[in-house]
């Protein structure tokens, strides 16, 4: 993790996070600069070439309770031991985050079964198998 950088995203990241998740296939669920709250809480990696993966922190009104969402990684970078590395690097300093701003539990909701094992690595722990996610956009 010697030459990787980390930032808080910021608003001029939206075009090539949503270039991102249109690649990976989530062209009609990739959120929007709204649901992201202008890109607030989110973490970006990146190294002195090119980003290479970013994530997001939801904080709710249960103070002790966050969702850690939208986890996105640069389609261009094609090295795997790169792309583990940095999001290792990713997941572990949005727990840092969150552990800071008094966040006891984070949910997330992930399909990726290599994107899983990373998680586990990083002190998750599976929740519940052959569920579905429910979203009401109003």
């Amino acid at each position: 993790m010697k030459d990787l950088e980390l930032r808080y995203t910021q608003k001029e990241d939206y075009p090539e996070l949503s270039d991102w998740w249109d690649w990976w296939r989530w062209k009609d669920s990739k959120p929007s600069l709204e649901l992201l709250d202008d890109l607030k809480h989110g973490l970006m990696v990146s190294n002195e070439i090119e980003n290479i993966c970013a994530g997001f922190l939801y904080f709710t009104n249960a103070r002790a309770f966050g969702l850690l969402e939208f986890v996105i990684s640069n389609p261009g970078i094609k090295n795997k031991d790169l792309r583990r590395e940095s999001q290792i690097f990713l997941l572990s300093s949005l727990i840092a985050l969150a552990r800071k701003q008094g966040v006891k539990v984070l949910f997330s909701s992930i399909r990726n079964p290599n994107l899983i094992k990373t998680y586990q690595e990083c002190g998750f722990v599976l929740g519940s198998k052959n569920s579905n996610e429910m979203i009401c956009k109003l």
